[in-house]
């Protein structure tokens, strides 16, 4: 990842047992501080996982952790970071090719709970990297972090002043895009996601900005059989995924026999 891009001098402070673990797994971000609560375990061995030796380890009590994080879904656990280590979108390209995964664009983002759980699908099932934009987006936070159960300290995610140029940009690279609309041309399981494909899906309230939707090849539906009309922006993340990944591991299965 490129150590510069998007990063501040601030320090981030992690919270949260999966973060945390996640984090010091990766070892792509330092953790410069371990705080844990009096309450757990005084073991420094982190959910089996033993810390590096050299990182100092502080112990707080559960409220003053806190009040340290600003959240009490802490589990007794947080570590002082490096900042977040924001990836440029060259190099989510490059994964994309080499590993034949899809690129997710994120239009517009807001809540620090809906792109955490993107982003854990994000890892799990399998996405070259993630891109999101600078403005009226929630960016990386402690809080989406928690959310994500660690997977931001696996997946890239890069973040772009213009997201309608960075489509455009895809195109000409050879991706196909694809947007994720209620009223889709397509339905979601009769699309090919096993390409050089990029996925751009809406905010929470107002869905995809009308440029950004204009700029996409082609847009991906999922029909409502209930009588709510739509899905929330992070379920309709993990249905696409999911099938992208089920269609690569049904093509490699068949490539193979």
């Amino acid at each position: 990842m490129n150590k510069n891009k998007g990063a501040s001098s601030r320090p981030a402070l992690l919270y949260g047992v999966h973060p945390v673990v996640e984090t010091l797994r990766a070892e792509r971000r330092r953790i410069r501080e371990i705080i844990i609560a009096r309450s757990r375990d005084n073991r420094i061995d982190i959910e089996g996982m033993p810390v590096p030796t050299g990182i100092p380890i502080t112990y707080a009590s559960t409220d003053e952790l806190t009040s340290l994080t600003g959240s009490p879904h802490h589990q007794g656990i947080a570590a002082r970071t490096e900042p977040f280590l924001y990836a440029d979108v060259t190099e989510i390209v490059d994964r994309a090719r080499e590993l034949s995964l899809m690129v997710l664009l994120l239009d517009g983002i807001q809540d620090p709970g809906n792109l955490g759980s993107i982003l854990r699908s994000a890892e799990c099932l399998g996405v070259a990297g993630v891109v999101l934009p600078k403005d009226r987006a929630v960016p990386i936070t402690p809080a989406v972090e928690k959310a994500s159960a660690g997977a931001t300290a696996h997946v890239p995610v890069a973040r772009v002043v213009n997201l309608v140029r960075t489509v455009e940009m895809l195109k000409k690279e050879g991706f196909w895009v694809y947007c994720a609309d209620a009223r889709g041309s397509r339905e979601w399981n009769s699309v090919d996601l096993t390409g050089t494909i990029a996925l751009v899906l809406g905010s929470e309230g107002k869905g995809l900005r009308r440029l950004v939707r204009e700029r996409c090849d082609d847009s991906i539906g999922i029909p409502m059989n209930g009588r709510i009309e739509s899905l929330s922006v992070s379920q309709t993340a993990a249905i696409l995924l999911a099938e992208a990944m089920r269609q690569r591991n049904a093509s490699s299965t068949h490539l193979s026999e």
